[in-house]
C-alpha cells in the first residue's frame, strides 16, 4: 500500500513453509516427548511437555522477535528451509536506516466451507526510513514460555525462548519504498 492506503500491488504465492521444529514441536506436544529443539539463537533446548505452558505468535507492534518477521538476507544459498532456525538478515523494528515499523499481529477467526476449514495470521511493516527497503525472506517465529525448557549445553532453563515455526523466500525481492506498508497474510486451510 501507498501512505494513501491505495493498493500498489497484490501478489499470492503458496507456502510450503512450516518448518522441521514447527514438525517436532508438534510431536513434542502431542506426545509429551523432550525431543530437542534449536531456537532462533541456535541453542539446542529441550522441552519438558509434561509441564505447563504458552505458545503465541500473536506479538504487538513494535514486536520484531516474535510473530510474522521479515529479512533482507541473501536466500539464494538456502538449500533446505525447513531446517532453518532463524532469518538471515531481520529486519529490526524502527524507522531507521534498513528498518520497518512493525505493526501488531492479528487473526481471522477459523471458518468452514465444505471440507476445508480456514483462518490467517496477518502483520503490516510500514517505510519510515526514509529510503527504499528490500524484503526477501519472510518467517513466523513462535514466542513459547513455560515447558520446563532447558538449554542442552548449560541444563540452564530458558523462558520464554523463540523457535522459527515458518520460513518462506518470497518469488522476487519485495522492495518497499518509504511510506508503503508491506502487508503479510499466511492461510491455514485443513481439508477434512
Amino acid at each position: 500500500y501507498d501512505s494513501n492506503g491505495k493498493i500498489v500491488k497484490e501478489w499470492e504465492e503458496p507456502s510450503k513453509s512450516l518448518t522441521f521444529y514447527y514438525a517436532v514441536f508438534e510431536y513434542n506436544m502431542w506426545s509429551q516427548g523432550n525431543y530437542v529443539l534449536i531456537d532462533t539463537s541456535g541453542n539446542s533446548i529441550t522441552p519438558n511437555f509434561g509441564s505447563p505452558g504458552v505458545i503465541s505468535v500473536n506479538a504487538g507492534s513494535g514486536v520484531s522477535t516474535y510473530g510474522i518477521v521479515v529479512g533482507s538476507g541473501n536466500t539464494s544459498n538456502v538449500s533446505v528451509k525447513s531446517t532453518m532456525v532463524s532469518l538471515i538478515a531481520p529486519i529490526p523494528n524502527g524507522s531507521g536506516a534498513g528498518q520497518l515499523t512493525y505493526q501488531a499481529t492479528s487473526f481471522t477467526n477459523p471458518s468452514v466451507s465444505g471440507n476445508s476449514t480456514s483462518w490467517t495470521i496477518s502483520r503490516n511493516f510500514v517505510n519510515l526510513s526514509g529510503n527504499t527497503v528490500s524484503v526477501s525472506e519472510v518467517g513466523i517465529i513462535a514466542y513459547v514460555s513455560g515447558f520446563n525448557l532447558t538449554n542442552s549445553a548449560g541444563s540452564v532453563l530458558t523462558n520464554p525462548d523463540y523457535f522459527l515455526f515458518a520460513y518462506d523466500i518470497p518469488s522476487s525481492a519485495i522492495s518497499l519504498v518509504n511510506g508503503q506498508t508491506l502487508s503479510i497474510t499466511y492461510t491455514f486451510t485443513v481439508v477434512a
